[in-house]
């Protein structure tokens, strides 16, 4: 008994023993685990920029040549062009029933005639009158009237012609003319009806000869004129175009003055809504960084730099204005720091990154 007992106590030493053994083996045998590989991202740098600060006011779309033409005549429409035709310079809008006109000027042309007969008659007489008074045939004053009368008819003739002309303009004006190339944009007319003097027949559009009319604060005229670039921004585009006329004078209640920007027709219909940015103060030199390097959070803004280590470092950003694709910081970022533009999202302070080559990332976008 006091043998198996022994024995117990041997077993249980052996086995506390043992156990030191056991863990430096499974500490041997299990195999380490690697460092994580560094973040793949890429890298633009801080640049220093000249920026001018814009003023953004909204603005249309509107062609330079945009009229109601009228008719200088009154009569009934018996053509009419239709709405969204295109009709080239002199081609008509409408025509109007000249049938009086017509005839009056055949009246017109029959005085005329009557009076051209009566004055070569009295032209015929006063060479015959002339030969009698030079022969003291009749007496000097009979002469004298026949040549006070033969002016007469001249004169009458003349008034006769001038008659025939307005007839003949009056005539022409019936036919309502484009004054320029443009589209039918409305009809104010319809076939069969009568058209009164100087009502409207149709509404043309030249939509090959556009501008942009923006009203703009009257503080920002010192830094406006004509030929001033500023951008005009229609949905995700954005161009600049030059100031082509400028009115210096502002309106007494909203203080505001206007600008027209003549564009590209092939751009915009007439009509559409744009956003102008105009120049509000003096071009200053700012460090800019691209869009895509600044991390909007609710708790702050903020740039992923890569050190010369090649680890990552967080640094809190003030953005100010954004002109084509850069933004305005202002922070511990220098001239030349790679900032990360992509794959940053999820970077932690000091944490390595692999640079991509450029080539790589435009490929991957």
């Amino acid at each position: 008994m006091r043998t198996l007992h022994k024995t117990l106590i041997a077993v249980a030493l052996a086995g506390v023993l043992a156990l030191p053994l056991l863990e430096l083996d499974a500490d041997a045998s299990a195999p380490e685990t690697p460092d994580a590989p560094p973040a793949i991202v890429s890298v633009a740098p801080a640049v220093n920029a000249e920026f001018a600060p814009r003023h953004w006011s909204p603005g249309s779309v509107i062609s330079r040549q945009d009229a109601r033409v009228a008719s200088e005549q009154g009569g009934r429409v018996v053509e009419v062009v239709e709405v969204g035709e295109r009709i080239r310079a002199g081609q008509a809008l409408a025509v109007l029933d000249d049938t009086a006109l017509r005839l009056r000027e055949q009246e017109g042309r029959a005085d005329l005639a009557r009076i051209q007969a009566q004055l070569d008659l009295a032209a015929r007489q006063e060479q015959r009158y002339a030969q009698l008074a030079a022969q003291q045939n009749i007496a000097r004053a009979q002469y004298e009237q026949l040549r006070a009368d033969r002016d007469m008819l001249v004169q009458e003739r003349a008034r006769a012609l001038a008659q025939l002309a307005q007839t003949r303009h009056q005539r022409e004006q019936m036919v309502v003319r484009a004054p320029f190339t443009g589209i039918v944009a409305e009809r104010h007319t319809q076939l069969g009806e009568y058209l009164t003097t100087g009502a409207s027949v149709a509404r043309l559009v030249d939509t090959a000869s556009q501008e942009v009319r923006v009203r703009a604060p009257v503080d920002l005229a010192q830094h406006l004129g004509t030929g001033t670039s500023v951008l005009v921004r229609a949905g995700d585009t954005e161009r600049a175009w030059p100031v082509t006329a400028l009115v210096p004078v502002g309106d007494e209640s909203s203080r505001q003055l206007e600008l027209r920007i003549a564009i590209d027709a092939t751009q915009m219909p007439v009509g559409s809504a744009v956003d102008v940015g105009l120049p509000s103060a003096g071009t200053r030199s700012v460090v800019a960084v691209p869009r895509d390097a600044v991390m909007l959070r609710r708790e702050g803004d903020f740039v992923m730099r890569v050190d010369g280590a090649g680890k990552a470092e967080r640094l809190p950003v003030e953005t100010g204005v954004e002109v084509d694709g850069l933004v305005e910081v202002t922070g511990d970022v220098r001239v030349g720091d790679r900032l990360i533009v992509r794959g940053g999202e999820r970077i932690e302070p000091g944490q390595a990154v692999s640079i991509q080559p450029a080539s790589l990332a435009v490929a991957m976008r």
